[in-house]
């Protein structure tokens, strides 16, 4: 199964019920960390499921960047563009806020991805990550489902300590990590909207083993040192004939 098809398969399984259960959930675990990013131009790289996904943050303009086109786009209540997420057609340091969606875990390049957010981040701009979390039921429980034709079961899930790792060697300042999705692969009460008393218990105690996890990171700005010049000066030799002669 290609990219482009996984990206198919996790955009229908996010239309079901478990789907839009946990779409949901990650949506209230993201929403404590935007209020604090302010700026002009955000963009959301991921399946357009994710388009409100920033609407708390106190951005100016906001866009969503996603692989497949398709004509229902057209009702979205944001821009949406089709490009590639390792490709990004936007100018270097022109925006404020990159929120990466489960783009990594699709992408065969997922180390170009995260160049091509840092490229297009302005000095100080942040980036949001969400991913699906190896060491997790969820992570336990894809073993078992692969075969499945929905679903991020074929998604690459990704281990913390080496996505911290990436993100450091290309100049990010980890803020902070939030983890969520405690319980199995299975709906809970989306009736009412209301996110499980486990839930909240696990994320409090911010236990390390959520079905999927919430990355903020900053460009790190690396200070310029400024070289003083060294001004080269003669030395005056007095000549041998004005030397003063030794006294007895």
């Amino acid at each position: 199964m290609n990219t482009s098809d996984k990206n198919l398969a996790f955009k229908k399984w996010l239309n079901t019920r478990l789907g839009i259960d946990f779409c949901f959930n990650e949506i209230q675990n993201l929403s404590d960390l935007l209020p604090t990013m302010f700026g002009y131009h955000a963009i959301i790289i991921g399946e357009v499921n994710y388009c409100t996904s920033l609407q708390q943050a106190p951005i100016k303009s906001t866009a969503i960047l996603s692989l497949n086109f398709d004509p229902s786009w057209a009702n979205l209540p944001t821009t949406a563009v089709s490009a590639r997420a390792d490709k990004l057609p936007i100018a270097s340091e022109s925006v404020d806020l990159v929120y990466l969606a489960h783009c990594l875990e699709f992408s065969n390049n997922p180390h170009e991805v995260l160049r091509e957010a840092y490229r297009i981040l302005r000095p100080d701009g942040k980036l949001l990550i969400s991913s699906f979390n190896v060491w997790s039921l969820w992570g336990l429980w894809r073993v078992f489902a692969r075969l499945s034709p929905n679903g991020p079961w074929r998604a690459n899930f990704m281990s913390l300590i080496k996505l911290k790792d990436w993100l450091a060697l290309l100049g990010f300042d980890i803020m902070q990590v939030k983890n969520f999705g405690y319980g199995l692969p299975l709906v809970f009460s989306c009736k009412t909207k209301k996110v499980p008393s486990y839930e909240q218990y696990c994320q409090k105690l911010r236990l390390p083993f959520g079905a999927a996890f919430t990355i903020e990171a900053t460009k790190r700005i690396i200070p310029l040192t400024q070289i003083k010049p060294v001004w080269l000066v003669e030395k005056e030799i007095a000549a041998h004939d004005d030397a003063a002669e030794p006294t007895c």
